[in-house]
């Protein structure tokens, strides 16, 4: 393909660290975030991938930064909050599984990001722009909405990012909205995905643990098995789910306000859940870990 796609993670940037785990992994830390891993992943599979968000001014802005120089992704935009501290999340994980602690922000968390108008000058070249709600930047969305890339979103799996007043802040500028609702049933999960294409949204993508993934468009509704694997670390298979599956349709031609085709769709998702699973085989988000170091911050 002559055109390779430019993807922009935009909003949160973090340190997963693993507070409790098994010898070797207990006390290690990963660069991470739902915006930055899906610009690690899209990166990976051959796109032309930006982060932009704030970073902190803390001893943390380093292993974020080469994390990101690992993975060939540009940062060169992000700005540096005097002061500011990266969040940290703080994770127990036992046989490859992870249950969330909670989050130490320190003195102050460096975001959110506010868009100038310098800063959106700079993102007319991009293809596609993936949000996520742990960036709290919904107020600045709309801003968006006149440049030429596909918007996508991830909602996550908080209650709080599914009510009506907040769908209605979003879903009338994205082309995709995710959510992660593991605990619905089958019926709840395609009831709620239809009023998120009633709110306005283009496409909504659902993953929803052992019944798979739920994918709807205007034309199509599909649901996408598993694949089951024993997995090392399934931190960050929703966000590398994700980027695969708009790559993939970024490839397909996929543009702005388009409807993507069910055959497409279809393909996508199948290759979407390959490269998830293999990404459970890593660790961290994409298999990167921070300087080696083993204290807790």
């Amino acid at each position: 393909m002559s055109h390779i796609p430019a993807v922009l993670g935009l909003g949160d940037n973090v340190i997963d660290y693993y507070a409790e785990a098994e010898p070797g992994l207990k006390g290690a830390a990963f660069p991470g975030g739902n915006a930055l891993n899906v610009a690690v992943h899209a990166a990976r599979l051959g796109c032309r991938a930006s982060y932009l968000g704030y970073l902190g001014d803390d001893v943390w802005q380093k292993a974020i930064v080469e994390g990101l120089d690992f993975a060939g992704v540009d940062h060169s935009l992000c700005p540096v909050r005097k002061g500011g501290c990266t969040k940290v999340c703080l994770y127990e994980v036992k046989d490859g599984e992870r249950r969330f602690l909670g989050t130490d922000t320190g003195s102050g968390w460096a975001g959110p990001l506010v868009l100038t108008a310098s800063l959106l000058s700079q993102l007319e070249k991009y293809d596609l722009i993936h949000g996520c709600a742990n960036a709290k930047m919904e107020q600045e969305w709309p801003k968006l909405a006149s440049l030429g890339a596909v918007l996508t979103y991830d909602f996550t799996e908080k209650e709080k990012y599914r009510t009506g007043e907040y769908l209605d802040l979003l879903c009338g500028f994205l082309d995709l909205a995710m959510f992660s609702l593991s605990g619905e049933s089958p019926a709840n999960i395609e009831a709620f995905a239809q009023e998120t294409l009633n709110r306005g949204a283009g496409h909504v993508l659902v993953t929803a643990g052992a019944n798979g993934q739920y994918f709807a468009g205007r034309n199509f509704r599909i649901w996408n098995p598993v694949q089951p694997v024993h997995a090392r670390d399934t931190m960050g298979a929703g966000d590398s789910f994700l980027a695969c599956l708009a790559v993939e349709l970024l490839y397909s031609g996929w543009k702005k306000h388009e409807d993507i085709g069910e055959s497409a769709a279809r393909s996508a998702l199948q290759k979407a859940s390959a490269y998830a699973s293999a990404n459970c085989m890593q660790e961290g988000g994409f298999g990167f870990r921070a300087g080696g170091r083993t204290d807790q911050p």
